[in-house]
């Protein structure tokens, strides 16, 4: 076991015991960070045998369930300082070159809780320079729509000439497409968090109405907006609507729409399934192919333990 995975196995106890916050010095984030980077890299630390400093061993977990007291700082202290002794045994190797995604930016707005969170990042997001520096997006910010505690959370690439135009994601055809499912399934945009990877339009020369996926660099730089939307909403179930975003979310190569639906993954602990994007629907009107579509949704309703009828059971099966 690597020491990172000591590391996130204690945290994951805390969690379980109610801890929400777990403040660590500069350092240890920078520590964290590069791990993060590691692991979307597909690069694993060396593994451990033992605790790599018995002076600083990993903190003892308390029996009882964790408050927002001293003792989270002082848990906070010990884990910082545990990280900085085990740095050294698991950097990557010298000859292994900087990468140009190892100085990737972190969107962090500040906030003591959710709330405050929330009003900085509808604030620092639209103008926010790492992603305005890119010089590849065009300047509109496209914000996310909908519950801000919900149950399901649906992810789509980019935004396209009619979301950015009506400054929404999913408008025009393909958000048709996607209020019908919605209906489909009993609910609103009002009731699920709807949002994009990137939240600027990429931009093309002579661009007019024309679209294109954000490249991966995009991708990569606004890695960490969606984490934290993901980390204040809370979902459920997080739904990947096309290929592109599914990439995005489960990081597992340059694979088919196809291969990611049959390797069920995670984005920051949320189950996520893979669908095809609304447009999709704009394309086919195969029985067949729609049918596949809505029993991922079904799926995606039985793991929020919303009520199925048998009208909606029964949706796209030859009569």
């Amino acid at each position: 076991m690597t020491t990172a995975e000591l590391v996130v196995n204690y945290l994951r106890a805390l969690q379980e015991q109610g801890a929400e916050r777990l403040p660590v010095d500069e350092s240890a984030r920078g520590i964290l960070r590069e791990w993060m980077l590691a692991a979307r890299r597909g690069v694993r630390p060396r593994p451990i045998s033992a605790a790599p400093t018995a002076a600083v061993p990993l903190p003892t977990l308390p029996a009882t369930p964790v408050n927002p007291a001293p003792t989270q700082n002082n848990d906070a202290t010990n884990i910082a300082q545990y990280l900085r002794a085990a740095y050294g045994e698991e950097r990557p190797a010298a000859e292994e070159q900087p990468r140009e995604d190892d100085n990737i930016p972190f969107f962090r707005p500040p906030g003591s809780n959710s709330d405050e969170v929330w009003e900085h990042f509808d604030r620092m997001l639209p103008t926010w320079r790492p992603l305005r520096e890119l010089g590849t997006l065009r300047s509109t910010y496209v914000p996310p729509m909908g519950n801000r505690s919900a149950d399901i959370m649906f992810v789509g690439d980019a935004p396209t000439y009619p979301d950015e135009t009506e400054r929404r994601p999913f408008a025009g055809a393909a958000g048709e497409k996607l209020d019908g499912m919605l209906k489909a399934m009993g609910l609103t945009r009002e009731q699920v968090y709807i949002t994009h990877l990137v939240k600027f339009r990429p931009s093309m020369p002579r661009q007019t109405t024309n679209n294109r996926a954000p490249s991966e660099k995009e991708l990569l730089y606004s890695a960490s907006i969606v984490e934290l939307e993901s980390r204040l909403v809370q979902p459920k179930v997080i739904v990947a609507l096309g290929v592109i975003a599914a990439r995005g979310l489960l990081r597992m190569g340059d694979l088919p729409l196809a291969a990611y639906q049959q390797q069920r993954g995670q984005f920051c602990g949320v189950p996520v399934i893979v669908t095809h994007h609304p447009s999709y629907l704009l394309r086919t009107n195969d029985i067949t192919e729609r049918r596949k579509l809505w029993e991922e949704m079904l799926h995606v309703m039985e793991m929020c333990g919303l009520p199925i009828s048998d009208k909606q059971r029964g949706y796209f099966l030859k009569k």
